[in-house]
C-alpha cells in the first residue's frame, strides 16, 4: 500500500481529504487487531518509528518530528504490512 510523503503542515491543515498519517494510523489499528490491542500496537509501531512521545501529546505539537516518524513507517509500510515484520524492520532502521 503506498501512502503519500507527509509534510509536517498535514498536522496543522484541516482538508476533506484525510491526510496521509491518518490513513496509515487506521492501518495501524487494523493490523494490531482494532481496539485496544490495535491501539497498544499503533503505540509500539511509532516508537519503533521515532515518535518518542506519549499518546497525549498531539503530532501538531512536534510535527517535523512526527513527519520524520510518519515518513520511516510509510517506507516501512512500503516494504511490509505484516505486523512482526514492520516493528522488526522499523527497529532495525532505529540503530
Amino acid at each position: 500500500m503506498n501512502f503519500n510523503e507527509v509534510k509536517p503542515e498535514d498536522f496543522t491543515t484541516f482538508s476533506r481529504v484525510p491526510p496521509p498519517h491518518l490513513q496509515m494510523e487506521q492501518l495501524l489499528m487494523q493490523l494490531g487487531g482494532g481496539g485496544t490491542e490495535g491501539t497498544a500496537f499503533k503505540k509500539k509501531v511509532m516508537l519503533a518509528a521515532g515518535w518518542s512521545h506519549t499518546g497525549v501529546v498531539s503530532f501538531g505539537k512536534y510535527p517535523q518530528e512526527a513527519c520524520n516518524a510518519f515518513n520511516r513507517l510509510r517506507d516501512g509500510l512500503a516494504k511490509t504490512q505484516d505486523p512482526q515484520e514492520l516493528l522488526d524492520l522499523l527497529g532495525k532502521e532505529s540503530q
